[in-house]
């Protein structure tokens, strides 16, 4: 049965065309108030064509929608369920998740129960001596991750557990009811760990008592997980309960100077894995500035495709920056900041033996900011790309939020909306007097089961610190409605 979340997103687009720690389990969640900013009518979004081309009149009517958690937030992912729950990740430090059942209008600060990294808590320490202090919670657990199995629904979290070389894992079946704790997960391996899944390959190993293959990849400890180069994958054939090494992508002569920082891989409709790569370590790079690792065994071979970059080169850093997303249809899409600092996108409907691109998809007049773009997909056609940015003629220490939809990003001549996400009176990110800034490696964006595209992202809420030395922040979660 529909909800109503779905049916209206469907008509509205029909009608325009741990470790095992023994930490006490806590009450699940608790109702933070009503931090509704609502839709903003008067600044739709802008379509366009690629390289900035606007469209006018516009052939839809997109408004962007954005609320606030209230939770202290730092690097995001988002996951939409098909019952229309949105999490967030991450709140209070990385320890809890947020949560909404009503499109933002009421966030809920969500503590994952059972066994879990919990920031400010060592390897082998228990509940009674974590270190509390912000300084603490900053220093362990890192690189939460969220993501929601598209074909159903299962939600699965991550945590890097400081330089244990390990990370944990909890997901739930259920949307929330219950939770399964894997105290294990990515071993050995820690930092940037990604989930992702789908059907399994033509004659690899079939999942039991679950429909997908799922993969973790993770920096591998080559010769040490944090610097690399190693960048390692684990499958699970049992819906993540259990974990077994799948291959490693990197280091690989046939992707030469190719960073183990790799945003998340991706699984298409035929089994087949993708690893987006950056290999933009040097100015130059013979084999190609942006590649993507494929495999069609589930992870224990790889080969690699180069994406065309042309003239616009690449301004990815050491961490992530270019990013992939998959449709329904097998079309892969990948992105990268160009030297310009502008979002391109490159499309393939053959697993890169031909591209069309790149494609600046940025919206008109915007540069993007770090951290860099990301790219979702769902049905043929449909993505979505959320990125910081900031006027071309103004300040790149005064960051909003952005997000550009496409119903036919497949096509020859494909059609974008882009939309301003906040009040650029009120950016996201703007000068603070002293402190530390939230960790903000990754951003999140999905394409929920209704077709809604969602983004979080970071707003900071003061230009000094606190008591302890932070800024304080909050999630700042938006979509665009019709």
């Amino acid at each position: 049965m529909l909800t109503k979340p779905v049916l209206t997103r469907q008509r509205a687009l029909l009608a325009a065309a741990s470790l095992a720690l023994g930490v006490a389990a806590v009450p699940a969640a608790h109702a933070i108030g009503s931090n509704r900013t609502g839709c903003v009518t008067a600044r739709p979004a802008v379509a366009h064509r690629a390289g900035g081309v606007r469209v006018v009149p516009a052939p839809r009517r997109l408004v962007p929608c954005a609320t606030k958690t209230g939770c202290f937030t730092g690097e995001t992912t988002i996951a939409v369920t098909k019952q229309g729950t949105v999490w967030l990740s991450a709140a209070d430090w990385e320890w809890a998740l947020a949560r909404s059942t009503d499109d933002g209008a009421h966030w809920s600060a969500y503590t994952v129960p059972g066994p879990q990294a919990y920031p400010g808590c060592g390897p082998s320490t228990s509940a009674l001596t974590c270190d509390t202090s912000e300084s603490g919670k900053y220093n362990t657990v890192a690189d939460a991750f969220l993501w929601a199995d598209p074909r159903t629904s299962r939600v699965f979290w991550s945590k890097t557990y400081g330089y244990a070389a390990c990370s944990s894992l909890n997901y739930t079946p259920d949307n929330g009811h219950s939770w399964q704790a894997v105290t294990r997960f990515a071993c050995p391996g820690g930092d940037y760990e990604k989930i992702a899944g789908g059907p399994p390959p033509a004659g690899g190993a079939k999942p039991t008592g679950y429909p997908d293959v799922l993969y973790g990849c993770v920096n591998g400890p080559a010769p040490t997980f944090v610097v690399g180069p190693g960048r390692v994958c684990y499958s699970s054939l049992d819906g993540g309960t259990t974990w077994s090494l799948a291959g490693q992508p990197l280091p690989n002569p046939q992707a030469p100077g190719c960073l183990q920082f790799q945003e998340p891989q991706q699984v298409g409709p035929d089994g087949t894995l993708y690893l987006p790569l950056n290999c933009a370590s040097l100015t130059s790079n013979p084999a190609g500035l942006v590649k993507v690792a494929l495999s069609h065994d589930e992870g224990t071979t790889w080969s690699y495709v180069a994406v065309p970059t042309g003239n616009v080169g690449s301004s990815a850093g050491l961490v992530g920056g270019v990013s992939l997303a998959v449709d329904r249809a097998g079309t892969i899409y990948v992105l990268w900041p160009g030297a310009d600092n502008k979002p391109y996108l490159a499309v393939s409907r053959n697993q890169g033996k031909t591209w069309r691109g790149p494609l600046m998809v940025g919206m008109p007049g915007v540069l993007e900011a770090t951290p860099h773009a990301q790219v979702a997909a769902l049905q043929p056609g449909h993505i979505a790309i959320a990125y910081y940015g900031y006027p071309q003629q103004g300040s790149s220490a005064r960051l909003n939020g952005y997000l550009t939809e496409s119903f036919n990003a497949s096509a020859a001549n494909p059609l974008f909306y882009s939309a301003e996400l906040n009040d650029p009176q009120h950016p996201l990110y703007f000068p603070v007097k002293s402190g530390t800034l939230p960790r903000n490696d990754y951003l999140g964006v999905t394409i929920a089961p209704d077709g809604t595209p969602w983004t979080g992202l970071v707003q900071l809420r003061s230009a000094t610190p606190d008591s302890q030395g932070y800024i304080q922040s909050t999630g700042f979660v938006a979509r665009l409605v019709g």
